[in-house]
Parts: C-alpha cells; structure tokens; sequence
C-alpha cells in the first residue's frame, strides 16, 4: 500500500517497577553468592536485610579459624555488598584455596563457598 508502512512492535512484561532513588526493601533474609568465583584480586559478597539487625560477615578457612570480619555492625533494612580483598585481618593476603564466607544476623545464619586463586 501507497504512502503506509507496517512495523511490528514487540511489548515485554514489566515484571518491577522502582521510583528512582528509593531502594525496595527485602522480604527476608538473604547471603547471595560471592561474585565472581572463583576470584583474584577480590570478591564481592552480597547480602539482605528485611529490618535493621545487628550483621557480621565472616571469611572463614578450612580450618574453621576466621580469616576476617568483613561485616560487624548494625545495618537498617536494605541490600548491600561486601568486598573481600584476598586479606586477612592484619592486611596479609591470604594463601590460594577455598574459603567460607558466613553471615549471621539475628537468628539468620547462612554458609557460602568461595575459591581464592593467584
């Protein structure tokens, strides 16, 4: 046909809408995975809150000896990421392996693996 034109359109769902600058607030608890792994030269672990709750994120050897505490404090309700450098507690980077990472807050307590490569 003279003078139309035809275009095909393809509509997704919208499945989350957000207002800008207004984070959502989690349902539950949640330790996400340490992202990437595995990983040199660091990590980053992420992790959910439902209410504000006293956290701590711990990096924990085979040994089951804690390398480092990336998380201890009291956070409100919310999403964040924790970055793991390869150190332990004195600034020493630690040896190549697999290393646990645990988060506990409240009655919530969740178990993650991840491997540090060189």
């Amino acid at each position: 046909m003279e003078g139309w034109r035809y275009c095909e359109l393809d509509y997704l769902p919208v499945t989350r809408l957000e207002k800008p600058g207004i984070s959502a607030i989690p349902n539950s608890f949640r330790l996400g995975s340490a992202y990437p792994n595995p990983f040199n030269p660091a990590t980053a672990i992420t992790f959910d809150l439902p209410k504000e709750e006293f956290v701590t994120i711990d990096v924990i050897n085979l040994l089951g000896e804690n390398v480092k505490t990336l998380v201890s404090d009291t956070k409100p309700a919310g999403s964040y990421t924790a970055i793991w450098d390869g150190t332990d507690e004195s600034g020493k980077v630690v040896s190549a392996g697999i290393y646990f990472y645990r988060m506990q807050a409240g009655s919530f307590t969740s178990v993650g693996k991840m491997v540090f490569v060189k």
